[in-house]
């Protein structure tokens, strides 16, 4: 009778090493023609796919090996390593459907490549130089283009654009809702967004404005009582943004600015799960590998606790005003059916991370331009006090939007440091037959972002000094100063889409805009800014990381509270 160890000799003992051979390359071959059509992306089938196979075909490699185990070694290593040569040839080759598309091999290999740039947080930096070296349309994965045009925003971003990417995908386990940011399906993602229309309209905007003035003085006040002493601005404008969308979003003070800490660590778990999501983002079936790791999500886990007791909280307090809750769990009965509690949890989370901290980014960019640019600086405070003099508080926005260098300087720092620098991914989905993309047709299937950073500084989009600050270029011509008489002046408002575009562009721009005039006019007409001595001003925008929105090093500054 035949041993174990024996019974594959015996067996397989007709079988020639070629005959091994043939049989393992047409099987691996299958499998990754598999994983060319199907894109099987959980863990089970990957399993399956690259596990159970090759060990299936150790009993044809046993005769050639000293013992079962290296046999199934070798099947492991010959069957996955074929089909990593064959997906590497593939998207290398011109076959390909990106193929006339210019990038580094590195980039049209894998997305791995860009998921390390993007952990070193230099990814907006990585791409603007692809875009230097490559042209206006650069492949920056297998199955991905960034884009460097203005006449690309509309079709990829438009009303009759394209979907959301797959970077969205598996943020949240099979069956478990998701937050409308990550929504994909153009219908759902419509109905969901419903409720932020209405949050967000002109009519609501009036609500918002007492709690605008109210958190705006807060934040002098919190700190004209730390003046003349080294503060970490960029600290300061974080729990501005968090409390100011604890109070619009649920009517909840969270006591940062009166604290001066954050003492539930939720900047820290906001910044670690986004530079977190922001690397997987860019291999989205690792999510699903990630969550059958034990306590793998902790920032996730401790973020979406937070939000079910903010939640829980303004449920048991009811409503007070017309806060942005209000509208999410439509108090207001206008639908006909009122939204389930996990869908108000992860879109009550997304208000206050995208509400808190994009506006945070905006007031921080703002406040270290103006320290780099002293003539500006001077010029904005003019204004500030021509519109609100002495004794006048600024809390009226009909002046505020009226006033030409205060927006001016707004839009420059929102130009050169928009709040998600790399853009936005979106896709043209398999079976759409492709679409045309500026002078490019895009093949179906294909990833498509433009890049925000990029564009925003593209010489063809804003001349002169498209790298430097300079609000004149938001100005009429008679009103601008300090332009080259040689240069050519051109300004194209298509290109400068700091909040997105399109029907999934950012809902709450226009009350971002109310929070920088109102905050800007407030700082400005207190305060007299300085950098902290010693400290080298434009390390702060070389710490800036891109992980999704934009994470920001201290900026410490002294302020001084003007006579």
């Amino acid at each position: 009778m035949l041993s174990f160890d024996a019974y594959p000799s015996a067996i397989m003992s007709g079988l020639r090493l070629a005959d091994v051979t043939v049989i393992m390359a047409t099987i691996s071959l299958m499998t990754y023609l598999v994983f060319h059509y199907l894109e099987p992306e959980k863990p089970f089938q990957l399993t399956i796919l690259l596990v159970v196979i090759p060990v299936t075909l150790a009993p044809l490699i046993r005769p050639l090996m000293s013992s079962f185990f290296l046999a199934i070694s070798l099947g492991l290593f010959c069957h996955n390593a074929l089909i990593l040569l064959c997906t590497v040839a593939y998207r290398l080759s011109p076959f390909h459907p990106l193929a006339k598309y210019p990038g580094p091999v590195p980039n049209r290999v894998s997305k791995f490549w860009m998921a390390y740039i993007t952990s070193s947080g230099k990814q907006h930096l990585h791409i603007r130089k692809l875009h230097e070296i490559y042209g206006d349309i650069v492949r920056t994965g297998p199955n991905e283009l960034s884009i460097n045009r203005a006449d690309a925003i509309e079709p990829v971003l438009g009303a009759a654009g394209l979907r959301k990417g797959p970077y969205w995908s598996n943020r949240v386990p099979d069956g478990a809702v998701s937050a409308l940011i990550s929504q994909r399906d153009p219908v759902e993602h419509q109905r969901r967004r419903r409720p932020w229309a209405r949050a967000f309209s002109s009519a609501s905007l009036k609500d918002y404005e007492e709690t605008v003035v109210r958190r705006s003085k807060d934040l002098v006040d919190e700190l004209e009582k730390r003046a003349n002493q080294v503060i970490d601005f960029n600290q300061w404008t974080s729990f501005f943004g968090f409390d100011f969308m604890g109070d619009m979003a649920f009517g909840t003070d969270f006591g940062m600015l009166r604290s001066g800490s954050d003492s539930q660590a939720v900047w820290h778990s906001i910044e670690q799960g986004t530079a977190r999501a922001s690397v997987i983002g860019h291999m989205p079936w690792a999510f699903r590998l990630l969550r059958l790791i034990p306590a793998s999500t902790p920032a996730r886990d401790r973020l979406f606790g937070l939000a079910q007791q903010w939640v829980g909280h303004r449920i048991k307090q009811g409503a007070t005003s017309k806060d942005l809750f209000y509208h999410l769990i439509d108090e207001g009965e206008v639908e006909k059916i009122k939204p389930p509690l996990p869908v108000v949890f992860s879109d009550g989370l997304l208000a206050v991370v995208a509400g808190s901290d994009t506006t945070a980014t905006a007031i921080s960019a703002l406040v270290y331009f103006l320290l780099r640019n002293p003539v500006a600086s001077n010029r904005l405070r003019a204004e500030i006090d021509q519109y609100f003099p002495r004794g006048e508080e600024p809390d009226n926005f009909t002046k505020m939007a009226s006033m030409p260098y205060l927006n001016a300087c707004i839009n420059e720092a929102l130009r050169l440091l928009p709040p998600v620098l790399s853009g936005v991914q979106r896709c043209t989905h398999p079976g759409s037959g492709g679409k045309l993309v500026g002078p490019y047709f895009i093949p179906e299937g294909t990833n498509v972002s433009i890049h925000t950073f990029t564009l925003h500084r593209n010489p063809r989009a804003f001349s002169p000094f498209p790298d430097s600050f300079w609000p004149d270029r938001w100005l009429p011509e008679s009103d601008r100063s300090g332009m080259p008489s040689s240069s050519e002046f051109i300004h194209d408002s298509i290109a400068f889409q700091p909040f997105s575009f399109g029907p999934a562009g950012c809902v709450g721009k226009n009350l971002a805009q109310l929070e920088l005039r109102a905050v800007t006019c407030n700082l400005v007409k207190r305060f007299d800014f300085r950098v902290e001595e010693g400290f080298k001003l434009e390390s702060w925008e070389e710490g800036i990381t891109d992980c999704f929105v934009v994470s920001r090093p201290p900026l410490p500054v002294v302020l001084h509270v003007r006579e």
